[in-house]
């Protein structure tokens, strides 16, 4: 399973530099809904290095990824609000977490949701919705979690862009590129886990 999973990021992440801010903005609003196998972040990221490389427009780039984030996480808002008390129901563990965070925080777990502990994410949207915070706490909190997820990916990613012509003299497949940023995002994650003080 990991292997098909794996397989369809890439695939998903090598359609970046051909179709460029659709498929960008299909991609992180569907990861935002939940749909599983979906790259978002990375996908922000390669969008990031691209960007600074003159290949997809800076401005654009980051306005799309931070919409489609927006408007996903709308749509699980109010999938919860249709929902109800049905979601509290679901025995899943990130639903199960989802809860309780936003029981102790209140519009900060949805804050925090959008990038310190983003998989909680979709889960959060949908469980905001069925318990009651109010829309417009939950979006300004939404908004301000999006902006700083959006803009600290797409920076991160355009700092990896004046590296683009030595890893292109090794290779020309965009893939080349993909897997070295993508091994770049797991060191990082692999040291947010290793801190000792806290878990970012």
């Amino acid at each position: 399973m990991t292997e098909v999973s794996g397989s369809f990021s890439d695939t998903v992440l090598a359609l970046l530099p051909e179709l460029g801010l659709p498929v960008l903005g299909g991609t992180v609003m569907l990861a935002s809904l939940g749909v599983p196998m979906l790259p978002a972040s990375l996908m922000v990221l390669v969008a990031g290095t691209l960007a600074a490389a003159g290949e997809l427009p800076v401005v654009a780039a980051a306005l799309t990824a931070l919409c489609a984030a927006l408007l996903g996480d709308q749509l699980g808002f109010w999938l919860g609000r249709l929902l109800g008390p049905r979601v509290a129901q679901r025995s899943d563990t990130t639903t199960k977490r989802a809860l309780a965070l936003l029981a102790a925080r209140g519009p900060m777990a949805v804050f925090l949701s959008r990038w310190l502990i983003a998989p909680l994410g979709p889960a959060m949207n949908v469980v905001a919705g069925a318990g009651g915070l109010s829309w417009l706490r939950f979006s300004l909190a939404d908004l301000a979690g999006e902006i700083v997820w959006a803009s600290s990916y797409m920076a991160l990613g355009a700092s990896f862009a004046p590296f683009i012509p030595q890893i292109a003299e090794l290779s020309s497949d965009v893939t080349t590129l993909l897997a070295a940023l993508a091994v770049a995002l797991a060191a990082g994650v692999m040291l947010r886990k290793h801190r000792p003080h806290g878990p970012r």
